[in-house]
């Protein structure tokens, strides 16, 4: 059910480990059991917003800004100085957003079918060893099952609200889609293209007449042991033992480049090319190159069936973007959103 999948977003988030329920988002039972980090040692009920008379608090605060923050336990338990004042402000506007969408969400009256509840719950104390592992974590962190439960239920009830009003409202058909498809037909121009091997041997940064003598007399020889390569896998056998790029522990393997995106003269190198031949040396600021073109693929004109995905996709991204964003200013507008 799509209810359930987006609440697993608010179930696979940081947990603060403080005492007492907080305003907004569930917990995240599993980072429970092994997350060691706990929130800046501020007073965790001062209020820092009012929505309509819900507080929001210092400890809901600490929550988000975890969650905004993925690299919080490596800092230490914090938000870096210099985020955050950034962090912060994202933290707070999105716990007023939250707020107000389960405010909205109750006027309308939408509530979690027991099914759906019992599954999201049942998922939850899965992620504990035992019932009464999850009973004794929630009694401690949120002073009893039934707080630790509400926080849940009402994590379901924002997410099943965002389904209505972003997800579902943010959707296109296939008409649609080829309607965009169609007035921008020529922006899916598949460009000309070619699969690539490379051999390279690295110069430092400005390099020594003598380091660059090197360099190509070290090259002069791989030629050779190139020259005798008969196919990819000879080829790319030999990257891994010789060429120094990142590309060596891949069998030298580019996969499929775009030649409009390469540099002048490796375009030219590879315009003599055919399937299965390789190049002699190239030699750039960067270092000295040998290429293998594998396969030529031509610029080509892609049909709707291949583009018709992705294009979806990155039509309903916009929207929901856009969607959520007109949302939050429709709901803010008539709220009483107060910061003490």
């Amino acid at each position: 059910m799509k209810t359930v999948w987006c609440v697993l977003i608010f179930l696979a988030l940081p947990l603060a480990a403080q005492q007492g329920p907080v305003a907004s988002h569930a917990p995240d039972p599993a980072l429970a059991k092994t997350q060691t980090v706990t929130p800046p040692p501020v007073s965790m009920s001062n209020v820092v917003a009012r929505v309509n008379g819900a507080s929001i608090t210092e400890r809901d605060v600490a929550e988000q800004s975890m969650r905004l923050f993925p690299y919080y336990s490596i800092h230490g338990g914090k938000v870096p100085d210099k985020y955050q004042a950034e962090i912060r402000a994202k933290a707070i506007q999105q716990l007023i957003n939250d707020e107000l969408m389960y405010q909205a969400a109750k006027r309308r009256g939408i509530t979690v079918p027991p099914a759906t509840m019992q599954d999201v719950l049942r998922q939850a104390r899965g992620r504990f060893p035992s019932r009464k592992e999850y009973e004794e974590y929630a009694k401690a962190q949120y002073g009893s099952v039934e707080n630790f439960e509400r926080r849940i239920r009402r994590a379901v009830i924002i997410a099943n609200y965002q389904h209505r009003e972003i997800e579902l409202k943010a959707k296109f058909t296939d008409a649609q889609v080829r309607e965009v498809y169609e007035k921008n037909k020529k922006s899916f121009l598949r460009p000309e293209s070619v699969w690539l091997q490379t051999i390279t041997v690295n110069l430092p940064a400005n390099p020594s007449a003598q380091q660059r003598e090197l360099a190509r007399e070290r090259m002069a020889d791989i030629l050779k042991q190139v020259k005798a390569t008969k196919n990819y896998q000879d080829f790319g056998l030999l990257a891994e033992k010789v060429s120094e790029d990142d590309y060596r522990v891949m069998m030298g393997d580019h996969k499929w480049v775009h030649l409009v995106a390469l540099p002048e003269d490796v375009k030219q190198t590879l315009a003599l090319l055919q399937p299965g031949q390789t190049s002699d040396v190239v030699e750039s600021s960067a270092g000295l190159t040998i290429f293998r073109v594998n396969e030529r693929r031509p610029q080509k004109q892609m049909e709707f069936s291949e583009v018709r995905d992705q294009l979806r996709q990155q039509m309903e991204e916009g929207a929901r973007k856009a969607r959520a964003e007109q949302l939050a200013q429709n709901m803010q507008k008539g709220a009483r959103i107060e910061m003490p």
